[in-house]
Formats: C-alpha cells, structure tokens, sequence
C-alpha cells in the first residue's frame, strides 16, 4: 500500500505542485497528516501564551495538507467520490483558542492552548480550574477538517473553503463516508489534513491532532459535474455544503445544492425537494470561526427512496 508521509506538505490549494503521490482509481493508499500548527505546539513550553503570540507574530500558517495526489484517469468535468475507510488518531493533541476569533479579548486577553492525551478511543484533559481539577474524558469521533482538490485558476490558502473544498470542518467527513469534490484540473490533485479527533458544531470544541488516513478514489465521471459545492454520503445521511460569509450565504448554498442532489438523484421536480426539505432537512454550522463559513444541510437517508 501506498503512504504518503507527513512532510510532503502545502498551505495552499495550488494545480502547480507536483503530485506526491499517483494512485489508481478504487486503490486503497495511505496519507499522514500533520497537525493544524504544523507540529509547534506539541510542549508544555510551546503552549506558553507568550510562546503563541511570538508564534503567530512570526507568521502563523494555519492547517498543512499533505499533497497533491494525482489520480490517474481525473480529468475536469468529473467528480472525486474520496471513500474514508480508516484514521489512526495520535495520542498526542493539543485544543486551544484564540480569544479575538469569539470576540472575547476583553474577558480573555491571553491564547490558551492545552494538550491532551489521545488513548482507548478518549480525549482526556484535567481543567486546573478556581473551584479545583476537572477531569473530562470524550469520545473519540475522528474527522478531517480540510480537503479539497486543486482550482483550475485561482490558489486558495487552505484556511478558506469553496466548490473545491477545503476548510469544511464538517464532523461528517470521517470513516465511513463518501466525500464528492469536483475535479477542475487533470489528475484533480487532491489535499487532506486539520485531522481531529472530535469536533462540535461551529468548531467551538475540539482538538487537533496527527493522522494516518487510510482512503480510496474513485471517479464519477460528468455525473457531478454540476455541483456547486462538496457533498458528503455517510451510512445514514446525506450531507450538502455551503460555503460563504455571512453565514446565510452558506446556508443558502447547502438548500440549494441538497435541491440539486435530490432531483438529480431520484428524478424529482425542485419542488418535490424542497418539500422533503421541508419534513426532514437539518442545518447545521460547520466552520464559524474565520469567513467563508461552512454551513451543511443533513437528510436523513431513511425517508429516501430505495436506490
């Protein structure tokens, strides 16, 4: 098996970048990813709040990809069907936040930043708060936060998100699941990284972490080609993202593209859609922290037709 290592790396979604690595369509390959900060903050020394002012003064880059990946036969016009079949979590995290993202500076002056243990399929932190130790221990629930496939004209940053991908930060794009992405470029060139071990709505909680990933591509070749933005098929759901700022542009997009998926999918009108949106659809933040957001509309695949 093929396995990309976490050095191989980009913080941007560039066409121009020769491949890493060249796979096959429906071949099982593996990719390491680094975490969000590029490994910088993996000591107690180097959570310091001193240490991560000087840090992003220094120029902070947020979320390595590991990348490109060519797959061989992708041409623009098809779509990626991505298959996440396995993550290996580290046992090594790190949480944290800026203050200034949630606009708390005035009660919260210092970046906090902690590490966690990653073991047994739980996150573990003891908080050293003014009433004493509390420990929480949660379940691991491990996603990708950035993937996408390279623009055919422009070079986003991996920190923003469109039709291609990228920073979705949707807890649906884990094991398990399909991840459609749109291919503008030959061989489409694909980027993953900002692995977590969980993540809650709107990216208020969750860690970063290291990954090896385990995945497969195939190729929808035309079937796609229309979408908007990146779609996800989990075993229980159907999941459209929008992405725009303000966050109503990306709720709107997620309706509209979700409308699409439907009519195209079951052969029903744009009305017949939007009334099953009406009885089932469930919206949800993805990335709230910096614009474009993410936002992504879930159906349930239980009040689907039978394929």
């Amino acid at each position: 098996m093929q396995r990309v290592t976490r050095d191989q790396i980009s913080y941007v979604f560039d066409r121009r970048r020769d491949p890493v690595v060249r796979v096959q369509p429906g071949e099982r390959f593996q990719v390491e990813t680094e975490d969000s900060r590029t490994g910088r903050t993996r000591t107690p020394e180097t959570t310091r709040p001193e240490y991560l002012r000087a840090m992003r003064a220094r120029g902070y880059h947020g979320n390595p990809v590991t990348g490109p990946i060519w797959v061989e036969g992708a041409e623009p016009g098809d779509a990626l069907a991505v298959s996440l079949h396995e993550m290996e979590c580290d046992t090594l995290g790190y949480f944290g936040y800026w203050p200034f993202l949630y606009h708390l500076q005035d009660w919260l002056p210092d970046p906090v930043t902690g590490l966690v243990e990653i073991r047994n399929g739980l996150v573990s932190y003891t908080m050293e708060t003014n009433a004493g130790d509390h420990s929480v221990r949660i379940p691991c629930a491990p996603m990708i936060g950035c993937i996408g496939t390279a623009p055919a004209l422009e070079v986003p940053t991996t920190g923003s998100a469109g039709r291609f991908g990228g920073n979705l930060d949707v807890p649906e794009v884990a094991p398990g699941s399909t991840v459609y992405l749109p291919v503008s470029v030959p061989g489409a060139l694909l980027y993953l990284g900002d692995c977590h071990p969980y993540q809650g709505d709107g990216e208020v909680s969750g860690c970063e972490m290291r990954s090896v990933v385990t995945l497969s591509v195939t190729l929808v070749q035309g079937g796609l080609a229309a979408q908007g933005a990146p779609r996800i098929e989990t075993e229980t759901h159907l999941v459209s993202v929008g992405v725009g700022s303000p966050a109503e542009t990306a709720q709107w997009q997620a309706i509209r593209e979700m409308i699409l998926w439907l009519e195209t999918r079951y052969g029903w009108s744009k009305a017949d859609a939007r009334m099953l949106l009406a009885l089932t659809g469930d919206l949800r933040p993805g990335q709230m922290q910096v614009h474009p957001y993410t936002m992504r509309l879930r159906i349930p695949k239980e009040h689907l037709p039978n394929r």
